[in-house]
C-alpha cells in the first residue's frame, strides 16, 4: 500500500471529499427521483381506479369533505343552480388558455341542503371577458368527477372571477352567503343525462409514468461513476510516482541489405541496357 501514501496528501484529500460529495449528492437526488417516481405511480393508481367507476349518489360517499382516496370518482346528485357563475382564469387545459366556469349548486338533504361548487368546463381565453353560457334553470340531475378543495388565495381577484377553486372564496365571488357547503367540488360531466352546452369538458388527467424513474438510475449512475472516476485518478498517479514506463512502440522495420549476388546482378542489367 505504499504506492498509494500519496493519497493522505492534502490534495488528495480533498479530490476524495469532493469525489465523495458528488457521489453522495448523486445517491440523494436518485432517492428523491425514485420516491417522486412512486408518489406518481400511487396517483396514477388512484385516477385509474376512479376514474372509469359508475356514478353513485354523493351522500352514499361524501359528508363534509371529499377524502383523498375518492377523488375522480363519479357521483350523481340533484339541485338548483343559484348565483353568479364564476371564472377560474390562467388555468390552461391541455397546453391551451382556458377560463373556467363554476358555479354553484343547492343540494336539499336531511340536513336542510347545502351548497355545492361545480366546476361547469371551460372556454378558450381569448382577448376580453369570456362569454359564459348560461346554467339551466330549475331542478337539474348533474352528474360528476369529485375533486379536493383547493386553497385560499390571498389575492383579491378582480369582480366575478377567483384565483383557485375554494368554496368559501367561491360563493363570495358568485354573490351568495350563508349555508353549508361542501369541502371540495365536482367536475361536471352532464347535465340531465346530456353533455354540458356551450363548454368544453376537461380530458382525461394524464397518468403517464413520468421521467422520473430514469433519472433516478441517471443519478445513481453518475455517482458510481464519481467513485470509479476517484479510482482511475489514483491508479494513474501511482502509475507515474512508480516511473513504470509506458509500451514503447515497436520499432520501424528496417531495410534488408543487398547481398554480393544482388550487387552483381544489377551491374549485369546496367552493362546489357548500354549496349
Amino acid at each position: 500500500m505504499s504506492r498509494y501514501r500519496f493519497l493522505l496528501s492534502r490534495r488528495w484529500v480533498g479530490l476524495a471529499v469532493t469525489f465523495l460529495v458528488i457521489a453522495v449528492a448523486c445517491v440523494f437526488l436518485g432517492a428523491w427521483q425514485w420516491s417522486r417516481h412512486e408518489e406518481r405511480s400511487a396517483a396514477n393508481a388512484l385516477v385509474n381506479g376512479n376514474y372509469d367507476s359508475a356514478p353513485v349518489p354523493v351522500e352514499e360517499l361524501v359528508e363534509d369533505t371529499v377524502p383523498a382516496d375518492l377523488v375522480w370518482r363519479s357521483v350523481v346528485l340533484e339541485g338548483s343552480y343559484t348565483g353568479e357563475q364564476v371564472v377560474v382564469r390562467n388555468r390552461p387545459v391541455d397546453g391551451s388558455a382556458a377560463a373556467r366556469v363554476l358555479a354553484l349548486l343547492e343540494v336539499e338533504d336531511d340536513d336542510g341542503g347545502r351548497l355545492v361548487v361545480v366546476d361547469r368546463g371551460w372556454v378558450p381565453l381569448g382577448e376580453g371577458d369570456p362569454q359564459l353560457p348560461a346554467y339551466p334553470a330549475g331542478e337539474v340531475t348533474l352528474e360528476g368527477r369529485l375533486r379536493a378543495a383547493e386553497g385560499a388565495d390571498e389575492r383579491t381577484a378582480p369582480a366575478g372571477q377567483v384565483y383557485r377553486i375554494e368554496p368559501g372564496t367561491v360563493a363570495a365571488a358568485a354573490g351568495v352567503e350563508g349555508g353549508e357547503m361542501l369541502d371540495g367540488y365536482l367536475l361536471a360531466t352532464a347535465e340531465d343525462g346530456a353533455p354540458v352546452e356551450g363548454l368544453t369538458p376537461f380530458p382525461r388527467p394524464d397518468t403517464s409514468p413520468g421521467s422520473h424513474l430514469s433519472y433516478a438510475f441517471q443519478w445513481w449512475v453518475f455517482g458510481l461513476g464519481a467513485i470509479v472516476g476517484y479510482v482511475v485518478l489514483a491508479r494513474r498517479e501511482a502509475k507515474e510516482l512508480a516511473g513504470v514506463p509506458e509500451r514503447p512502440a515497436a520499432p520501424l522495420r528496417q531495410p534488408r541489405r543487398r547481398s554480393d549476388a544482388d550487387e552483381e546482378d544489377a551491374l549485369i542489367d546496367a552493362q546489357l541496357q548500354d549496349r
